[in-house]
This record gives C-alpha cells, structure tokens and sequence, in this order.
C-alpha cells in the first residue's frame, strides 16, 4: 500500500522495488507534461494570429521562473515536500496549456503567471528527488556513478518528449490536458512523500542567494552555451519553412537524438569524464551557432536542418544530466537550494531568448524575402 507519510530524505533503507517504481513513476510524469508543453511552446509562432502573444507568454514564464527560484520555491518544497510540489507545478502546467485554447492576453499571460511560478518548484523537487534516490541507494564511492546514471536515464526518457509532442502537435488540446491529468492522478496515488523537516525557511532562502553569488559568473558562461534550445526554436520555425520541410520531423529528429545520448552520458558518468563531455558539448554548440548564422538555406539542403538539430540534440545530452548530477553531488542536503539556483539560471537564458523571439522570426521572414528577390 503506497502511504503519503512525511518522510525524512536521508532515509537509506528504501526498498529497491519503491526506488525504482518512484523512479519510473517521475520520467512518466515529465514525459507526459513535457509531450504537452512542448508540442504547445513549439508552435507558439503559428497558433497565434499575433505572434507577440505567444513569444511574450513564454518570456512572462521564465521571468516567473526566476523570481520562484529566489523567493518560493524553498518554502514551497518545505510545506509540500516533494510530491506535492510537483502536483501543483502540474497544474500550472494544465492552466497554461488550457489557456491556449482561447489564446487572449489577458487569459495567456495570468496562466503564465501561474505556471512560472510553479515550474521552478517542478524541476527543483524533481532534481532533488532523483539525487535523493540516487544517494539512498547505497553509500560510498559509487554513489556519484549512480546519481550520473540515473539522471541520464531520467532526461533521455525526458527527451523523447519531443518526439511524442510533436507526432500529436495536430490533436486537440484535450488530449494534452488528458496527460497531465494522468500524470497528477501519478504522482497523487502512487508517488511516496519526502520532505526534509529540520530544513529552515529562512536558512533556505539565505542558502538560495548565497549561491546564487558565487555561481552567477558561472552561469554567464552556462547561458551562452545551453541556451540555444529556445532560439533554435525560433530559427528553425523560419528556416524550415524556406527549405519547405517539416518543422515538427526536424524537433523529432533532435528528441531521437538527445534521447539515446542522454543514456550514453548517463553511462560514461562512471568514468568521470566531465570536462571533455562539456568541450564536446560547447564545440558543437557553438559550431552549430557558425552554420545558423553563414548558412543560405535553399530546399536542396534541407539535410542540414537536421544536422544541426542533432548537434544540438547531443550538446543538450551532455549538458543536463551532467550538471543535474554534478550539483546533487557537491550540494548533497542542500540540495533544495542548489537546483534552485540551477534551474534559476536557466530561466534566465530562457527569459532573454523569448523576449527577443519576436524580432529574430521577423528578422529571419525579411532575410528570406531578400533572398528570394
């Protein structure tokens, strides 16, 4: 019988089976909320008759992010513990994308609101979740191979969200708000409570901004490598339309991708192998930077989209599970705070990228004009 009983995270002695069910139970649940998001902020540029409406969403859901990160997401997470913090993140998702249905400013941008501010608290409990799982596996040496190896299953199970959003992008939102309703109905009945109750929620949030100073210079080089998810987005909303291919077989091709090499780096994190896994990561990113902005596409070379989104698909591969294991390592019974921090800076690359989104996608449609005159 699966109890929701207020549990220390330090606790060493789950069974094997209840690890591994609870472990299933979170990649099933971010496969099913990301196959909606996804498929949902991929189209943001089509589904609205004015563009701004989507892009500025996007923006006001990062914008959120970042202020959750500071100031909610800890005493979130300490009320609720685990569990229910991630309900709660579900249905911001669920209003967001429901929104969507009646894409109006003034119905899109208070769901934004709302789903900001809980998507930090979302990705913060799952982190700290997988490393607690990870570490009450066992004790020891070994315990940094198995936190590796299970966030690189998590994010290439993560990465397949990409495939399934984009093989439904044309069923009704219905069936997106379905899944997160399966993915509540989960977590509710089936996911175990943790929460850390000698946590102090004053402690939390001086610990949220202690490391939010000695790793921001940190994250101004993190921002210019990871986020290019968003931007190649919106480049390849535009580009793919030129070279008359598919938008939604392009993003399928880079969740293929980061999917298996999520696995493959979740593996090698045995071998302690960090550094070149990140040169590798930012040669491709930024390589794939160069052929974005002197490549000319033309239809015949359509075969060039999907090189770069398989790049990208591997820089992304390396990067999250990466990092998402290396701060459940060095903040071990911090870790509320560390992901915090983490999922912080990544926001704000998020949140710089949508606000300009706008201008690139028109930049990119007077850049194809041009070209074909």
């Amino acid at each position: 019988m699966i109890t929701n009983e207020k549990t220390d995270s330090n606790e060493h002695s789950l069974p094997k089976i209840r690890r591994k069910t609870d472990f299933t139970i979170l990649c099933l649940t971010f496969i099913l909320v990301y196959t909606s998001y996804n498929a949902v902020t991929n189209l943001q540029s089509s589904i609205h008759t004015d563009n701004t409406i989507g892009y500025h969403s996007l923006a006001i859901i990062s914008g959120c992010s970042i202020l959750s990160c500071l100031i909610f997401t800890n005493p979130l997470i300490f009320i609720g513990g685990y569990k229910w913090t991630i309900v709660l993140a579900q249905f911001g998702f669920l209003i967001y994308i429901a929104a969507n249905m009646y894409p109006k400013v003034w119905l899109m941008h208070p769901a934004s609101v709302f789903c900001g501010l809980f998507r930090a608290g979302f990705w913060t409990a799952l982190s700290a979740y997988i490393t607690d799982l990870g570490t009450s596996k066992q004790a020891g040496p070994i315990t940094d191979a198995v936190i590796n190896k299970y966030f690189g299953i998590f994010f290439s199970a993560f990465q397949t969200s990409q495939i399934w959003g984009n093989l439904v992008a044309y069923i009704l939102y219905g069936i997106f708000m379905g899944l997160i309703f399966i993915s509540i109905v989960l977590v509710i009945i089936m996911l175990d409570q943790k929460r850390k109750w000698k946590s102090i929620l004053l402690l939390k949030l001086i610990l949220v901004l202690a490391y939010d100073a000695h790793i921001f210079f940190f994250y101004l080089w993190r921002f210019g490598l990871e986020r290019p998810k968003p931007f190649c987005s919106v480049f390849l909303q535009v580009v793919s339309s030129l070279a008359q291919s598919d938008y939604r077989l392009i993003m399928i091709t880079y969740g293929v991708t980061a999917s298996v090499c999520s696995v493959i780096v979740g593996w090698l994190g045995r071998y302690r192998i960090r550094v070149p896994c990140y040169i590798l990561g930012a040669l491709l990113c930024y390589a794939s930077y160069i052929v974005m902005f002197l490549w000319k596409p033309v239809p015949s070379q359509v075969y060039i989209l999907f090189i770069l989104v398989g790049m990208k698909g591997i820089a992304s591969a390396i990067w999250d599970p990466i990092e998402a294991a290396l701060y459940g390592i060095l903040f071990e019974k911090k870790e509320e705070a560390a992901y915090s921090n983490m999922w912080l800076g990544q926001n704000v690359g998020y949140l710089v990228v949508y606000l300009y989104a706008s201008v690139v996608g028109y930049g990119g449609i007077l850049w194809r004009r041009n070209s074909t005159m």
